[in-house]
């Protein structure tokens, strides 16, 4: 599929808009060049993207910068000042050569900042306004051309008619694709490692959560997992989504004191709440990752990793811990455990599973879930 991208730079005396075509699988360097080839601009000093909205959500600290810190000191070793303000932050960004644009354009009204320096910074606003087929593309492209042309007459008329009459023969055809494909999306089965770091031995549990479990269903989940009483504040931190690093992005309760997030980011964060946020939100593919912290005094922290992404199996119900390794330290143990005066050691994990499972099945609202049969 292409993007269709409407791109606003911002002029003191008003806005300048192009519109570009670009494929969903072309990178963020590739979309510099076509920014600068609708503007007919020469490649500046520096650049960065900075992420608006992805997936029709506001972000906020997602930077995409033009390259490393050792590609930029060979590329120009006598510009290059790794004490300055516009290259000291390139160890925390993602790289434009690395990065699609489908990994954040998800859908229409996605949109990103483009900032370029030559002699002074110049703003850029780019907005995905569609997404279309190859033919699609090709039409509206053909219209561009047409209506930039200055040519008039009965010969401008006969072309604008077919490719009005052409326009709206895909849009009707996309229609009918979009109602037969579109719906909620199928729920899988999330298989999840979540390890409990930093307290002396290795304390795990592995458990299947269906996809569209709230993070509120998970963080109770994770309570019954490691024998928590649910005492003392949580949050999550996304890591990694869909296969890209994620920066700053926290998942919190409702009540939670934004006090304790400003006073661990100095940048500027995004949140959302654990009641509306959906598992298959954040984790999209294998190996995507968060970290889950309760208590931020005794700072328990939780590594959450997407091991397998499965079908739910017919009459099955979920969630359900499938093994373990160790016991969980009880509530506001931190010093015990620092001083090796708790033994978390239990060699019997399926006694483990068993006791996790009857609490799951004791205390969680759990449904009965089968295959969709085609």
């Amino acid at each position: 599929m292409f993007y269709e991208m409407m791109i606003e730079k911002n002029f003191s005396t008003g806005l300048n808009t192009r519109m570009i075509w670009i494929e969903e699988n072309s990178t963020f360097e590739q979309l510099h060049q076509q920014v600068l080839e609708a503007f007919k601009e020469i490649s500046p000093r520096n650049h960065s993207f900075r992420i608006i909205r992805s997936n029709g959500k506001k972000q906020s600290g997602t930077t995409i910068q033009q390259q490393s810190f050792t590609d930029q000191a060979d590329a120009d070793p006598f510009d290059y000042n790794d004490e300055s303000e516009s290259t000291r932050l390139f160890a925390d960004c993602l790289y434009e050569k690395d990065v699609v644009l489908k990994s954040y354009f998800k859908k229409t009204g996605d949109s990103a900042a483009y900032t370029s320096v030559q002699d002074s910074p110049n703003e850029y606003t780019l907005t995905l306004n569609k997404i279309l087929s190859p033919a699609a593309t090709i039409l509206a492209q053909l219209n561009q051309i047409v209506d930039l042309s200055p040519e008039r007459g009965e010969s401008y008329d006969n072309l604008k008619e077919k490719l009005n009459s052409l326009t709206q023969l895909l849009g009707t055809s996309a229609e009918k694709t979009k109602t037969a494909t579109s719906g909620p999306k199928p729920t899988q089965l999330y298989s999840f490692k979540i390890t409990l770091e930093d307290v002396g031995v290795p304390v795990w549990r592995k458990v299947q959560v269906l996809s569209n479990s709230t993070f509120l269903e998970l963080h109770k989940i994770i309570q019954i997992l490691f024998d928590w009483q649910d005492e003392h504040l949580h949050d999550f931190i996304i890591q990694k989504s869909n296969g890209i690093r994620q920066k700053n992005v926290t998942i919190e309760s409702a009540d939670s004191d934004p006090t304790f997030a400003n006073f661990f980011f100095k940048d500027e964060q995004t949140s959302y709440t654990e009641e509306e946020e959906h598992l298959h939100d954040h984790f999209v593919v294998e190996k995507d990752h968060a970290r889950y912290t309760y208590d931020f005094g005794d700072d328990w922290r939780h590594k959450i990793v997407l091991e397998k992404i499965l079908q739910p199996a017919e009459g099955m119900v979920y969630p359900v811990c499938t093994a373990a390794k160790n016991d969980a330290p009880y509530e506001d143990s931190r010093h015990e455990v620092l001083h090796g005066e708790l033994s978390l050691l239990n060699s019997n994990a399926k006694a483990i599973v068993a006791d996790v499972n009857a609490e799951l099945a004791r205390r969680m609202h759990r449904k009965k879930t089968s295959r969709t049969k085609k």
